[in-house]
């Protein structure tokens, strides 16, 4: 899995701010936030924006987000498979 850095030319990729991963149409962003501790989680596809990760590394911020978004996908497909195996019934308000 490799993340692109927004780290300066010439200084470690593990300097940078911005630690972006992309896979056909779902982009996954683990990065600082101006005046805020910590690593933050955003994923647009999943409507995930800013989330705060307990952890402090980059490495384990981004162990984090694989695990976040593992529950948000699990979550999603238990309300798939739900939606696909109810019978249909229409009905008025």
């Amino acid at each position: 899995m490799e993340f692109r850095s927004n780290a300066r030319y010439n200084e470690p990729v593990e300097s940078g701010t911005i630690f972006d991963w992309k896979v056909g149409k779902l982009s996954i962003s683990v990065h600082r936030l101006i005046h805020c501790e910590g690593w933050f989680l955003s994923c647009p596809d999943m409507k995930i924006s800013r989330m705060k990760l307990k952890s402090d590394t980059l490495i384990g911020a981004i162990e984090e987000s694989k695990m976040v978004l593992k529950k948000t996908v699990e979550g999603m497909m238990n309300d798939v498979n739900a939606f696909c195996e109810e019978d249909i019934e229409v009905t008025r308000y």
